[in-house]
């Protein structure tokens, strides 16, 4: 039987992922995030775009086990977001638009997270062909 820390501590590898999202994605998703134990964190989400518009990108939960999907909440992407020093990058582990996003001792947002729940995204609408929006996580396992 796995045991766990009492208080969360990252005891394996923090691992830091981006993933780009392009026109030839179409509005399919893709996995942001994926678990690599039973007791898994998401401390980070950043998003930046080189799109002229704004943007929505949907988050959501996949369970590889059951194949259920759900909905946690829709993203807004400002127009060229963290890529032209005008526009900051964008924090997907936003409360205004995910409330539900628990809060930690320091003030930050966080994910936990279950082995085979991954966390993917994906747009509401395609990107033109020259745009790219970008979505990095980090997270870790505080398994012991």
């Amino acid at each position: 039987m796995a045991t766990y820390n009492e208080i969360v501590a990252f005891t394996k590898g923090v691992g830091v992922r981006p993933v780009s999202f392009t026109n030839a994605d179409n509005i399919n998703a893709k996995q942001t995030y994926a678990p690599a134990d039973p007791a898994s964190r998401i401390n980070f989400l950043a998003i930046s775009s080189t799109s002229a518009t704004q943007k929505y990108m949907l988050m959501q939960l996949h369970n590889l086990t059951t194949g259920e999907i759900a909905t946690l909440g829709t993203i807004t992407v400002p127009a060229n977001a963290g890529t032209n020093g005008s526009v900051p990058i964008v924090s997907g582990l936003n409360r205004g638009n995910l409330p539900w996003l628990q809060i930690d001792s320091d003030g930050n947002p966080f994910i936990d997270l279950n082995y085979n729940m991954n966390i993917e995204m994906r747009l509401l609408s395609a990107l033109n062909a020259s745009e790219t929006i970008t979505v990095t996580t980090s997270g870790g396992s505080y398994a012991a």
